[in-house]
């Protein structure tokens, strides 16, 4: 925040800190993002700090502004009072009253604790509406009636259960009981939106360090009845019980804890390793191949919330294999076979794996996941072949061998797992043979 001041020495009017800077400074937790305010217009601060400062994004109509100086980056925005279309969904405000101080401004927001401001020149705290109480009682706090504040923008719901979440706050109780019962509300809010507040969600617990954090961000989600409205799947998990030999919990509560075990690039993966499960347990009785129907419904869930195709993928990937050789059960040329064929992904697979096992309430870490990582490094070390690219034929040799198109792409993944099942490097002319042998063995079994 060391240019603040300076941007104030610019200006023709008290300039304000606001939000979670002013939070943050007093609970003396990590500042990350700044957010200032005064009275003054967005074009009249474009035109006083000159070239003194970068200024981007200038909106007129609601008053903002990007500034950045340096490394230094700051979002600007003109006192106001919002009106909110009756009904509508829409989280933008259809009309904007600029006003002349923060006392007026303050009830726009949405929780008191994020509503404190701190004059720029003295320091001077402003507490409009009892924000410093609330943050002394570690307590989340509409800053009007809870009902309005909600209803002008539902994605309000899941940055309560957020910031209760990643600070360890509890919810006030006329707060928690209107976000249960405007839970719809946040059927109007594009999937986009929700995406990226439930994936702050899901990392909670390092934002400030609250142990505990992303297990309860989840739980408030399930209490207030978020999920109904953007990952109704999970709360078909809840009382699909699991066999107490190998499970302390059921699929709900078992997920919870292995998102809570994974790391933070898997979380998501975690939440939705068994969401297949009661799909199986339903049709089946039983929950064998869950991964299959899991790596599916994770396709279609992350399909929804808008997630890019190859993050989708990648995801659809760890999921669908993450029970492969849960027990040790397989051949070590089945082993051999999978380590080539997810070289890409086998860490991210084999950490879910541990998460899993963890999330079982009764084992730790996946000796035989672990036991794939060590096979890694053994093949690499030997020297086969790990993707089609390293193997020494390729398709134009096929084209030349006369190979049919539709069965290029089978005998070359063919080859690289029977590379890698012999764990010794072939020369060009034997893998060659070997390929014609594939070739042919492939059609007559067809």
């Amino acid at each position: 925040m060391r240019a603040v001041p300076l941007l104030q020495e610019y200006l023709s009017a008290p300039l304000y800190l606001v939000g979670g800077a002013v939070r943050n400074e007093l609970l003396g937790l990590p500042i990350t993002d700044i957010d200032i305010c005064s009275s003054l217009s967005a074009l009249t601060v474009k035109e006083e700090l000159g070239d003194a400062f970068v200024v981007r994004d200038v909106n007129p109509r609601i008053g903002t502004v990007k500034i950045e100086k340096g490394e230094h980056y700051y979002e600007y925005t003109q006192f106001r009072r919002d009106s909110y279309p009756v009904s509508s969904g829409a989280h933008r405000p259809l009309e904007v009253e600029f006003v002349a101080t923060p006392e007026e401004d303050a009830f726009r927001r949405d929780f008191t604790v994020n509503a404190l401001y701190k004059r720029v020149s003295d320091g001077v705290i402003l507490d409009p509406t009892g924000g410093l109480v609330d943050l002394q009682k570690k307590l989340l706090r509409t800053t009007r009636a809870p009902e309005d504040v909600f209803s002008e923008d539902g994605l309000r719901l899941l940055r309560l259960v957020r910031f209760a979440a990643e600070l360890g706050f509890e919810i006030e109780e006329k707060t928690l009981l209107a976000a249960k019962k405007h839970a719809h509300l946040l059927a109007d809010i594009s999937p986009e939106r929700i995406r990226e507040e439930f994936m702050k969600i899901l990392v909670a617990d390092v934002k400030y360090g609250v142990e505990g954090a992303v297990f309860r961000g989840l739980e408030l989600c399930r209490e207030i009845g978020l999920f109904a409205y953007f990952l109704p799947e999970l709360t078909e998990c809840i009382g699909i019980e699991q066999k107490s030999v190998y499970h302390k919990y059921d699929v709900y509560y078992h997920t919870l804890h292995t998102v809570a075990a994974a790391p933070l690039h898997l979380r998501l993966a975690a939440v939705l390793h068994d969401i297949g499960k009661p799909i199986c347990f339903k049709r089946d009785g039983n929950m064998h191949m869950h991964s299959v129907e899991s790596a599916a419904l994770t396709e279609v869930i992350m399909t929804r919330l808008r997630f890019p195709k190859k993050e989708i993928a990648r995801t659809r990937e760890i999921v669908r294999w993450h029970m492969f050789d849960f027990n040790g059960q397989a051949s070590e040329n089945k082993k051999r076979q999978f380590v080539v064929r997810e070289w890409d992904y086998l860490e991210d697979i084999v950490a879910l794996k541990n998460a899993d096992s963890i999330g079982t309430g009764y084992f730790k870490e996946n000796e035989f996941g672990n036991y794939l990582l060590e096979l890694k490094e053994k093949m690499r070390a030997e020297g086969v072949p790990t993707s089609l690219k390293e193997l020494p034929v390729n398709g134009e040799d096929l084209v030349r061998l006369g190979v049919p198109e539709e069965l290029r792409a089978h005998v070359l993944t063919t080859l690289l797992e029977r590379l890698a099942i012999e764990g010794v490097k072939r020369d060009r002319d034997s893998a060659l043979k070997e390929a014609v042998h594939i070739w042919k063995e492939t059609e007559e079994k067809s």
